[in-house]
């Protein structure tokens, strides 16, 4: 059970505006700090498995007593890996600057990354050039490599723990929650549960204890996978497929440098793994990244423009396209939970659905061009309502939408990725709130504005 939107924390400090992900130990949401007027990430503590909530007062309650223990060692360890995360000092990494407990739980605060993850970015452009993939990796793997100076493993690197941020295009490294600290001599100093990601998850991390000293090859194993999804566009085989059929074939165009590094941080046994992120690095020694960069996105004015809805070579778009990108789904949990700045045009100007040819009007007119795209059916419902606490005045308006791959909430020009289906509530009169929906031929549509 979630916090509900509008919810209040730390005497009105910050305003919950909804879900970005939920997992076993966790809730990530996106918020309002209204004093600074500026979006946050907040990570809840809440073991679904063990705990429940009140709905008047949002107070979290164990559900059976004899789990009380267990719940207060988890929430201890919860609020040690915050304080541990929050000391990493790297560009490439998620910043922690707030950690508290209320309503009988704990929370900690994160910066908000704008953009869109690793993953949405695979899922949407396919595979990326070999240059665009070893520029990023090498970014990511700075993150990794300063986490490993610190005695301390993330043990869930993959695509959608991977913000693309969308100002300039760097990978930032998010949820840690399943990450893990060790002493001096090498043992873990925290024990937060292990969960596995299928394909980036190497074979200790299937076994009981095979994660309980400190091995930076684990995430050397999820590094490489990570390479070979970007170089790919596909998700890694589990690493008993490897072991049995052997990594599947790459594009052609990909190096034998960059498969043999690839091949070597995806060998079942650590011990034949690089030691080290920079171990692994050295097999690029060989290689010179072009001076592409990581990311075909562009700044327009504030907004990002992403080019994954490409645009007919014999025509070109007007300057109103809205633009697309994607906000942390912190635990995305696959999934990311992804935020992306829009800019509006007016009916007239709708440059998605509408081209203009670069031909003469005489050429036009005897060869009028012809739209063929299936542009997606939007479907919208609501009912009016009352607050039961504010008595505002809100709308709860569900929405379905049919042949389209991507669906996202346009929120006063800011765009979420939701689900083919889906409930929002308004109870905001300066809210205005329609969805957009991408076809599998990218054709765009759009629903009417919906606002009290």
């Amino acid at each position: 059970m979630q916090l509900s939107v509008n919810t209040k924390l730390q005497n009105g400090k910050y305003r919950i505006l909804r879900v970005l992900g939920q997992g076993g130990f966790g809730i990530t949401y996106l918020a309002e700090h209204t004093m600074l007027d500026k979006m946050v990430a907040i990570k809840e503590f809440f073991p679904k498995e063990y705990c429940d909530r009140d709905e008047s007062t949002s107070q979290v309650t164990i559900g059976l007593k004899n789990s009380s223990e267990l719940v207060e060692t988890l929430k201890t360890k919860f609020l040690k890996e915050a304080k541990n995360i929050s000391k990493l000092d790297h560009p490439g990494i998620v910043k922690i600057f707030d950690i508290f407990q209320e309503n009988g739980t704990a929370y900690y605060i994160m910066e908000y990354v704008e953009g869109e993850s690793l993953s949405s970015k695979i899922k949407c452009e396919g595979a990326m050039s070999e240059a665009n993939a070893i520029n990023m990796l090498m970014k990511i793997a700075s993150a990794i490599s300063h986490i490993h100076g610190l005695s301390m493993t993330h043990l869930d690197i993959k695509p959608a723990n991977i913000m693309i941020r969308a100002k300039d295009g760097d990978p930032i490294l998010i949820d840690f929650g399943l990450s893990k600290q060790y002493d001096s001599a090498g043992g873990q100093t925290s024990t937060t549960p292990v969960g596995i990601s299928h394909g980036y998850a190497p074979i200790e991390q299937y076994i009981p204890g095979g994660v309980s000293s400190f091995s930076p090859q684990t995430d050397i194993y999820a590094l490489g996978a990570t390479l070979f999804a970007m170089l790919t566009g596909k998700t890694p085989p589990h690493y008993g497929e490897i072991l049995e059929n052997g990594i599947p074939e790459y594009p052609s165009s990909v190096s034998d440098i960059t498969k043999e590094a690839v091949e070597h941080a995806l060998e079942t046994k650590k011990q034949k793994r690089p030691q080290s992120v920079e171990e692994f690095l050295k097999h690029f020694e060989g290689f010179t990244p072009s001076d592409e960069k990581p990311l075909s996105v562009k700044s327009n004015d504030g907004d990002v423009i992403k080019t994954c809805i490409d645009t007919p070579k014999d025509f070109a778009s007007k300057d109103s396209t809205p633009s697309v990108t994607d906000g942390n789904d912190v635990a995305s949990l696959n999934s990311v939970n992804e935020h992306i700045e829009s800019s509006e045009s007016s009916d007239e100007e709708t440059a998605i659905l509408q081209t203009e040819t670069l031909e003469t009007n005489e050429e036009q007119a005897l060869s009028p061009i012809v739209d063929t795209r299936v542009f997606p059916k939007i479907s919208i419902s609501q009912k009016r309502g009352m607050n039961v606490c504010t008595r505002d005045e809100i709308i709860e308006f569900f929405w379905s939408v049919s042949d389209a791959v991507s669906v996202y909430l346009l929120i006063n020009g800011s765009k979420y990725s939701v689900s083919n289906t889906g409930t929002y509530y308004i109870n905001n009169k300066n809210e205005q709130v329609k969805i957009v929906a991408i076809g599998v031929d990218e054709a765009i549509s759009e629903s009417e504005i919906i606002h009290i």
